[in-house]
């Protein structure tokens, strides 16, 4: 769908429900509630011959909850539509920061060692990271309110709480970005040797640009890929992967300009700015990668406004009531303490690791440089599909297939993590070559493997249940319990009596890593099948306002409500109507597998004008993709 289109999606027509039946070339469903536009015949059509089908399928009962039938082939369908476009877009981000590392761990000049750059790399992520991390929450939130935005048919709730996210993540991004200045300070607080903090926090400097930027990128790719549209970040990123590694050649090593200086200009060789190169390589990345993302997205195609997953206002602060603000806080405040908590732990471990000599860091960084790729795209792939599908289907009222969409995809992750086991097993010394050509820090990053890879399977584990699943039920605060109620003192305090007072070893931090994500995992998981999943979706749908306006299927918005408060009701002409918590007899647009950026043809859209009780137009839109 071309730009032109644009004005008709933020305009519908309305159509009486008297005019339900209408005669057309080929065989229409007329649907009279959201407005249908005449180029959506043949959709409708499709939907139509959904709702019967699913009404012979759906079995209901007492509260409506967990009423549909669940197929698990149809679940890991859509899971691998959304999922491996994500996989390709984590992969390509974690890539690039192994890039920078892997450039930073070949650098040989007379100033430092390999080792001292690796090493300096690392310290100055940890404390980057450290700064940056806690606005990190107010995009991290999007995945689940997205997803439940979706599944109750309320798309435009999705687009406020895009506006929420990005406001909330820029003011308080600011006043973090100003601890890289005090970086070198930092790590000569915590005792590591002057030569590292003074490299560190040289580095540091030149990351300063690029926090805001990427952050506001996140906002934009959790939002477009929770609506449905996970490909274009998927394009963005493998074209900025390979930008960013020439930039490296570029700006580390001096690439093409090492000979063409000489050769064509006669002038010295221009060999790259070394160490720093691989910050302000990074910074390029980040930034463009951003800029040119919302440009296609928000300027070019406008597929915010074609899925009508936009507030007819755009950016007004009226949507921004207190109550949605309120809301909008109790979903992310308690994601700054689990963020800022997961990040000081391993931060802090890497502290830890520091006390055990220059060796030890080098070898954690280089192990950290092959495998943060694979394991974070994994951990970061699962918890967002996890967010999106249980927050989807708990958003529609579904619990039961809230719940099985969970354990899924906890399978998919046990699978996953084998396979990469037999892998890193058979052939780690290949793999860490990728990282350093150092034979004492080969020797050691080998060792620690095995340790390595149980470790990562048990945390993956837990962080899809309390970044993913929790995320997707609205209930953010247990993980930030978990976090200082049980990881604060078993993972950096079980780490620091090891180091400090048992005075162990590398290989030890690493299996005791093991030891304590077997425990939590043990614990979220009977916290997540224990969970009230009933009470979730009444939660999520509430939380969407839902139960404020009227549902695709219904005629009015105040019968639509009626007693069961969006639960089902009676219409004016006194019919039964259709129950919000059922399936909404429509393909949404967080589970289809066709793609608005595959075709300049965008999925239909229905939509009315009514206001709801906040004064925006929220009536919900029935969306359609053939």
């Amino acid at each position: 769908m071309d730009n032109s289109n644009t004005k008709d999606l933020a305009e519908p027509l309305l159509v009486p429900q008297q005019q339900q039946q209408q005669q057309q070339q080929h065989e229409e469903v007329v649907v009279g509630v959201s407005g249908v536009t005449e180029t959506a015949a043949a959709a409708a059509a499709a939907a139509a011959f959904s709702l019967e089908h699913e009404n012979e399928t759906n079995a209901s009962n007492s509260n409506g909850n967990g009423n549909s039938t669940f197929s698990y082939h149809t679940e890991l369908n859509e899971m691998l539509q959304l999922g491996l476009p994500l996989a390709v877009s984590f992969f390509c981000r974690m890539a690039m920061a192994s890039t920078d590392s892997s450039f930073v761990g070949h650098i040989r000049d007379a100033h430092n060692t390999p080792e001292v750059y690796l090493a300096a790399a690392v310290l100055s992520d940890m404390v980057v990271n450290l700064c940056i991390t806690p606005p990190l929450a107010f995009n991290q939130v999007l995945n689940g309110l997205v997803g439940q935005a979706v599944g109750s048919q309320q798309p435009q709730m999705a687009g406020i709480w895009l506006q929420q996210s990005m406001f909330w993540l820029t003011l308080t991004m600011l006043p973090c970005l100003l601890g890289l200045r005090y970086v070198e300070h930092i790590l000569l607080m915590l005792k590591f040797p002057a030569d590292i903090c003074r490299v560190a926090g040289m580095y540091a400097k030149y990351n300063v640009l690029w926090p805001i930027p990427n952050g506001l990128y996140q906002c934009l790719r959790f939002y477009f890929q929770a609506i449905g549209l996970p490909r274009p970040a998927m394009y963005n990123n493998l074209i900025f992967l390979a930008i960013n590694a020439l930039l490296n050649w570029i700006f580390v090593f001096g690439g093409p300009f090492r000979t063409i200086f000489p050769e064509i200009f006669g002038t010295p060789a221009w060999h790259g700015l070394g160490f720093i190169g691989a910050a302000i390589s990074l910074s390029i990345s980040r930034t463009m990668q951003g800029i040119c993302y919302f440009l296609y997205m928000f300027t070019y195609k406008q597929y915010h406004l074609q899925l009508q997953a936009w507030p007819l206002r755009g950016w007004a602060i009226q949507h921004h009531t207190l109550h949605r603000t309120k809301e909008f806080m109790k979903q992310s405040v308690p994601n700054i303490g689990t963020l800022l908590f997961q990040a000081a732990a391993s931060q802090a471990t890497t502290v830890l690791v520091g006390r055990l000599g220059q060796l030890s860091i080098a070898a954690s960084s280089a192990l950290s440089t092959v495998t943060i790729p694979w394991s974070g795209t994994l951990g970061a792939t699962t918890s967002t599909i996890s967010a999106v599908r249980v927050g989807y289907h708990l958003g529609r009222g579904d619990a039961k297939a809230a719940q099985k969409s969970a354990t899924l995809v906890l399978h998919a992750i046990t699978l996953t993590n084998v396979l990469m086991a037999v892998v890193l097993v058979l052939g780690r010394h290949k793999v860490l070559e990728f990282a350093t050509d150092d034979a004492s820090v080969l020797k050691m990053a080998a060792t620690l493997v095995p340790a390595m890879l149980v470790g990562t399977y048990l945390n993956l584990l837990v962080g899809n249940i309390t970044s993913g699943v929790f995320s997707g039920q609205g209930r953010p605060l247990i993980a930030t319990m978990l976090s200082f109620g049980f990881e604060l003192p078993m993972s950096i305090g079980g780490v620091a009596v090891y180091i400090l007072m048992m005075h162990g070893n590398l290989l030890g931090v690493y299996w005791w890593g093991a030891i304590s994500g077997a425990i939590e995992a043990v614990l979220v998981l009977y916290l997540m099948y224990s969970s009230d999943w009933d009470q979730c979706a009444d939660d999520a749908m509430e939380r969407q306002e839902a139960s404020q306006s009227t549902s695709p299927l219904d005629s009015t918005h105040s019968s639509s409500i009626g007693e069961n408060g969006g639960r089902g009701g009676a219409n004016d002409d006194g019919n039964v109507t259709e129950s919000s918590n059922q399936v909404r007899r429509v393909l949404p647009i967080a589970s289809r597998t066709a793609h608005a950026d595959d075709n300049e043809e965008s999925p239909l859209d229905f939509t009315g004008n009514q206001l709801d009780d906040h004064g925006d137009d929220m009536s919900q839109p029935l969306l359609v993709c053939v």
